[in-house]
């Protein structure tokens, strides 16, 4: 009875005082809303999918290119003036760069070094990594036919950085020999990745690049740094730069130049992996490379590849007949590679683009997102010189690939 008689009070009241049971009914929505997002705080950003809790890549800020030069660090991911696939990648850390190759072909040499010229400031370059001797790493680094204009002639080298085997003994090769040579007479130290990865001779596995012992530059193990393989690609140094952002968190950004699967194998069983930040999609974004045994150890938040998108220079072209025939799929960056890459990131970037003629044949370059930069300063960002577009949602991919992975 006595829960009756309040209920009959309080319909009295709200008959008599409308607009403040209006105002407490409000108050109280409110009151429950910010307690929701006080809660939401707490719970702390969502993840979406990606594996172990990760954000499979997130977001990354807009950058802009007057920045980047004040950055704590950047990467720099070159496009190289021609329609061939091909690595130049420049990091920059203060006054200290590191090139690691510097290719594709030997007319890439004043692209390369205009750009360096923006960032290198010195005229010295502390390291160089020659990954493998396959012309479209080592190419710029020579220079022109009979000009001895490369890199390795045109600064002042602190430190090469060279691939322990090779099989090859091309032109190239032995022009890049000749340009190591010049470099060693100017002062450059000169190691193999396996004096680095053993600290002898002088050589070391670890390089601070800052000052403050917070970014290193590293250089990982795989075993054909003293076995033989049967691909030059497998001889590739790779190396892992790692930035400390605070006591509780780094980034890592991994480059393994053009290493294979059975090369990936190794890698993963002789290094401690970390998650990274950062992966330079191995080989141009062919098949034979971003294997699952790497991918799934290391779960890359954002990729960049270094190619010319849909070029049939590694790739047999279709034939008239068959105008449809897979053989396009088998064009950089394949398939199989980015259907891999997609189970862990949609934030997928490509240099450049090959417009083709009729015939398949390559009529001319455009950029695809151009030169790619991410760089930290106060926060993780991307600058493209193009535009920031991830693969995905590209005309070219729409037309010649298949999302087979994640979203957003």
């Amino acid at each position: 009875m006595g829960r009756r008689r309040n209920y009959n009070k309080a319909k009295r009241v709200a008959k008599k005082y409308p607009a403040v049971i209006a105002v407490v009914v409000a108050l109280l929505v409110i009151a429950i809303i910010l307690l929701a997002v006080l809660y939401v705080k707490k719970l702390g950003p969502f993840k979406p999918r990606g594996g172990d809790g990760g954000d499979g890549g997130g977001s990354v800020a807009a950058g802009n290119v007057t920045e980047i030069s004040e950055a704590d660090l950047s990467v720099h991911f070159l496009e190289l003036g021609n329609a061939n696939a091909g690595d130049c990648t420049l990091i920059k850390c203060g006054n200290t760069e590191i090139l690691i190759d510097a290719g594709s072909k030997r007319n890439s040499t004043e692209t390369v070094k205009n750009y360096i010229n923006k960032y290198c400031t010195d005229g010295k370059i502390e390291y160089i990594v020659a990954t493998h001797a396959h012309e479209d790493h080592i190419a710029a680094l020579v220079g022109e036919s009979g000009k001895n204009n490369g890199v390795l002639y045109s600064y002042e080298i602190g430190t090469v950085i060279q691939f322990s085997g090779h099989n090859t003994t091309s032109g190239i090769y032995n022009d890049y020999v000749s340009a190591v040579a010049y470099a060693e007479s100017q002062g450059a130290y000169v190691f193999t990745a396996s004096q680095c990865w053993n600290n002898a001779d002088g050589a070391q596995r670890t390089y601070y690049i800052d000052g403050e012992s917070k970014i290193s530059f590293n250089i990982l193990y795989q075993k054909y740094y003293d076995e033989k393989a049967s691909t030059e690609n497998n001889y590739s140094v790779c190396t892992l730069l790692t930035q400390e952002i605070s006591a509780e968190e780094k980034y890592s950004y991994l480059f393994t130049g053009d290493l294979e699967k059975a090369g990936e194998e190794s890698l993963v069983k002789s290094n401690a992996l970390p998650r990274c930040k950062l992966y330079k999609g191995g080989h141009h974004g062919s098949s034979t490379s971003s294997n699952d045994v790497l991918l799934n150890v290391i779960k890359p938040e954002n990729i960049a590849i270094c190619t010319c998108a849909g070029t049939y220079e590694y790739a047999k072209k279709p034939s008239a007949e068959n105008p449809e025939s897979s053989a396009k799929l088998n064009t950089f960056p394949t398939q199989e590679a980015l259907d891999r890459m997609a189970k862990w990131t949609d934030k997928i970037y490509v240099t450049s683009l090959g417009i083709l003629r009729e015939d398949y044949s390559t009529e001319k370059q455009v950029s695809m997102n151009g030169d790619i930069v991410f760089y930290y300063k106060e926060e993780f960002k991307l600058y493209c010189s193009n535009n920031s577009t991830v693969l995905k949602d590209t005309d070219w991919f729409a037309k010649n690939r298949t999302w087979n992975g994640r979203e957003g």
